[in-house]
């Protein structure tokens, strides 16, 4: 049961619709009639906080209740309203004030897992600064493994392939060039200006970036972020103990005097209407290392990310807010990290540790896919070996002990290996029927 139709309930139903039976409460009409035209699911109108809204169920027993609504009062209600109603197996909730992550609130209400969005896109910026010249880093629950970004820019006239980079450890599994993206051969050349993709051991990949990356900085002490809202105020908390000089730029006096607050005397915030381009002249914000727009309004992020890269600054990342963005920031080669909604809904997915739940991720602007399936000790696979993939443009690994095999490597599956599929996104479909009727 998902409690809230808003984006993060919808995407959720829909990952789910595809293995499990899945209901959507909300009382929003007009919401639920968008999943049930779309999705082949129930739904249920009512009040979340309601009693009476679980008492019209024809069941009493529900495996996993998630609360996603944009309110935390209302998330935390109703999972005392639900299981005063209902057997549930397992809670899982979104909430935005991490207050709650140090209390015992959280385990009075017998709530097994949280998920704090605005902490997570923190933290997604805090490793850009943990590996300067990526242009992005993706995590996975599934493995200690990350798939990272990086733009070639090195002397011409060096010559690189593919296969000069693949190790037991590392691959590369995609290259976007003049925004077109495919999935590359050992044997391709990598060019000037190709955006690559590498899967594998952090380490590794550091060491193999600082061949191909000569612009981006080897080290970030310059920082400028626009926005003082909440999010960006928990991004600017997780920067504090690396001894940056961080500037905050907001047009919000209210913003700016809780920053001001909040952060003392550890940045510099500057109260102005920040859609004037002359600010990054008269507040030096020309000579930062890194540019974050982290503001509210994606269309906005993206114009000071554009002035930023006419200044020459080459590290500019925008906050994206409103997913129907995320493919222009990449296009115009901002580095792009999801905000709040959609880095809830990849939260709860990697949360729930299930042989039939599959971890799906984009990147790439939305070209790239990659599925992950976690074999845990319940598995019909273990022992057993992979059956092949048959999709164009597509690679399959078994990651085994950081090691990484290939399709014609494939070792009997063990438990904690994990089988991983990178592809394109017009292929996602053949993919996904692939990886679930292992």
């Amino acid at each position: 049961m998902i409690a809230g139709a808003g984006a993060v309930g919808y995407s959720l139903a829909w990952r789910f619709s595809y293995k499990h039976n899945v209901i959507v409460v909300d009382k929003d009409i007009q919401k639920l009639d968008r999943i049930e035209e779309n999705l082949d699911i129930l739904t249920l109108l009512g009040n979340i906080e309601d009693p009476k809204t679980y008492q019209s169920l024809h069941f009493k027993e529900i495996d996993l209740f998630i609360a996603v609504t944009n309110s935390d009062e209302a998330n935390l209600l109703s999972t005392l309203i639900v299981d005063d109603e209902v057997s549930v197996d397992r809670k899982i909730i979104r909430l935005k004030n991490d207050y709650f992550a140090n209390s015992q609130i959280l385990k009075k209400l017998k709530i097994d897992d949280v998920v704090f969005p605005d902490v997570l896109t923190a933290q997604k910026v805090e490793a850009l600064f943990n590996f300067p010249k990526a242009n992005n880093v993706k995590s996975f629950i599934e493995c200690g493994s990350k798939l990272i970004s990086i733009k070639i820019q090195y002397d011409t006239q060096m010559r690189y392939r593919v296969c000069d980079f693949i190790d037991e450890d590392v691959a590369i599994i995609g290259i976007e060039r003049k925004k077109d993206f495919f999935i590359p051969s050992s044997f391709n050349v990598i060019e000037e200006d190709d955006l690559i993709y590498f899967f594998g051991n952090i380490r590794t990949i550091s060491k193999l970036s600082l061949k191909l990356n000569r612009r981006m900085p080897l080290d970030i002490k310059k920082v400028v972020i626009f926005g003082a809202n909440p999010s960006a105020q928990k991004i600017v908390r997780s920067l504090l103990d690396k001894n940056l000089d961080i500037k905050i730029i907001e047009k919000n006096s209210k913003y700016c005097k809780i920053a001001s607050e909040l952060l003392q005397d550890s940045v510099t915030v500057i109260n102005s209407k920040f859609e004037e381009h002359k600010i990054f002249d008269s507040e030096r914000l020309k000579d930062a290392d890194i540019v974050i727009a982290a503001g509210e309004n994606d269309e906005k992020n993206i114009v000071k990310c554009i002035e930023a890269k006419e200044y020459g600054i080459q590290k500019v990342v925008a906050i994206n807010n409103d997913n129907a963005y995320y493919s222009l920031m990449h296009q115009l080669g901002i580095v792009v990290v999801r905000g709040a909604k959609t880095g809830a809904h990849y939260a709860i997915l990697e949360m729930i540790a299930s042989s039939s739940i599959v971890n799906e991720n984009h990147f790439c602007g939305g070209k790239g896919v990659v599925f992950l399936r976690k074999i845990y000790p319940n598995s019909s696979l273990i022992d057993k070996k992979i059956k092949a993939l048959n999709v164009e443009e597509s690679l399959f690994y078994q990651l085994s002990n950081e090691k990484l095999y290939t399709q014609e490597e494939l070792m009997p599956i063990k438990e904690g290996d994990t089988i991983i599929v990178f592809g394109k996104t017009e292929n996602e479909d053949e993919i996904q029927k692939w990886i679930y009727s292992l």
